[in-house]
């Protein structure tokens, strides 16, 4: 199902999404709130794996089984894709498995899941200053912002500092992570896919 990565529609969808919601965006300083970011976050993550699966099946394959830090990543990923200003995306292996980074732990992303599974269930989210956000009222469809992409609200949770962003970072350097691809370390302006992600 590789072709699905050529996807005009997918393609075009997530370069609307981050146009939408750009990582730098915060609402105090421009005096606009993007509601429901959360509930779109989760329902557009949900629909992409839906349509992944959907055509997986259509293709007589199996459906893609939930990501684990701590296994293997039995299929590899060949994206055949360059960057802008050149160079190659990395490629994955199959059997894959995720190692520390610097900066990113693979127990910390345990624990961050932990974590945002401990706040669905009790229904609200411990801040920082000890104060609980519900996320089972009128506004909890906007709070769940806070467990999928914190950047949004940075100082208000203890729960995960950028979860969604450090499992991009580590699914991104897989292949080297502790060196960068040879074209990053020829053209240091060129960073693999899971460098930073917005």
């Amino acid at each position: 199902v590789a072709y699905l990565g050529e996807d005009v529609g997918l393609n075009s969808h997530h370069s609307h999404w981050h146009m939408d919601f750009p990582f730098w965006w915060k609402a105090a300083e421009y005096g606009i709130e993007k509601d429901r970011k959360g509930e779109l976050f989760s329902t557009m993550h949900h629909q992409m794996i839906a349509r992944y699966d959907l055509e997986r099946l259509s293709n007589h394959l199996a459906r893609e089984q939930p990501l684990s830090f701590e296994e293997e990543i039995e299929h590899g990923f060949y994206p055949q894709t360059t960057y802008r200003v050149g160079g190659e995306f990395p490629s994955r292996q199959d059997n894959f498995e995720f190692h520390d980074l610097e900066h990113i732990k693979i127990q910390d992303m345990l624990d961050y899941t932990r974590r945002i599974r401990n706040a669905i269930l009790k229904h609200s989210v411990l801040t920082k200053t000890g104060e609980h956000i519900a996320l089972d009222n009128e506004h909890g469809s906007s709070s769940s912002e806070i467990l999928w992409n914190p950047r949004w609200r940075p100082s208000t949770t203890t729960t995960d500092p950028q979860r969604n962003n450090y499992a991009h970072i580590l699914l991104g350097q897989i292949p080297t992570p502790h060196h960068p691809p040879q074209e990053a370390r020829q053209r240091p302006h060129l960073q693999p896919r899971g460098d930073r992600v917005q």
